[in-house]
């Protein structure tokens, strides 16, 4: 989840029109609309176009760093515990739910006209393999350490893990990538068949604006649920 924007909810999003076409039979061109991501992400998308208004050289990185920089995180939600934030070692909070938070409109244009713009992008890559036993249930983990990157000027965007592992059901598995303290869930166990990830990828924006040469990255694997079958390997 990269940001959010408020989409409605059923006792009153009926004020909110959206334009409808002709075709549907409708004596004018306005009506209502559903609720949720059909508002949600038009609003991100109407910021987005203040946002190259105020500053048209942006480029779609750019465009991602203003937002996250200026998204709100100051709210309440008392249905779950204030969006489960984590803060990583550059001082950025993320959530689950809300991503970096809620866009803000005003501080986006605002940060937008006085933005510079990041260099090129740059991937930083390395691999490992454990060769390790995945044993049948309950959250016996087998971890696997990246080698640390050695780039001081390297500022993470996001952290892309490729996945390879062979289990009787790769739907009992548990994945996170952690980096001090900082961890992200990749995916929970959940009833899906297949016995295998096929270099999977998984991405994180947990990282975001951490430096590369700051430790090394640990995957984790475990079976979550017992009577899957017999252990297999994790490569």
């Amino acid at each position: 989840m990269f940001i959010s924007a408020p989409g409605g909810d059923s006792e009153n999003y009926h004020g909110m029109l959206a334009a409808q076409p002709l075709s549907h039979g409708l004596t004018d061109n306005c009506g209502d609309a559903g609720m949720g991501t059909s508002y949600a992400a038009p609003l991100v998308s109407g910021v987005v176009a203040l946002v190259l208004e105020a500053n048209p050289s942006l480029t779609w990185r750019d465009v991602q760093g203003v937002l996250a920089a200026t998204a709100r995180t100051n709210f309440t939600d008392e249905d779950d515990e204030a969006g489960q934030w984590t803060t990583n070692a550059a001082g950025v909070k993320h959530s689950y739910k809300y991503g970096f938070g809620v866009v803000d409109a005003y501080e986006a244009v605002m940060l937008a006209k006085t933005w510079s713009n990041w260099g090129s992008e740059i991937t930083l890559v390395t691999a490992t393999t454990a060769n390790d036993v995945i044993e049948d249930c309950c959250g016996n983990w087998v971890e696997s350490e990246s080698i640390e990157f050695g780039s001081h000027d390297f500022v993470i965007e996001s952290v892309s893990v490729y996945v390879t592992i062979e289990h009787p059901r790769r739907g009992d598995l548990r994945i996170e990538l952690e980096r001090d303290g900082v961890s992200s869930l990749l995916t929970d166990d959940k009833l899906e068949r297949g016995t295998r990830y096929t270099h999977h990828k998984y991405t994180t924006l947990r990282h975001w604006g951490e430096r590369a040469d700051e430790g090394a990255f640990t995957l984790r694997v475990a079976d979550r649920r017992a009577g899957s079958g017999d252990d297999d390997d994790l490569g």
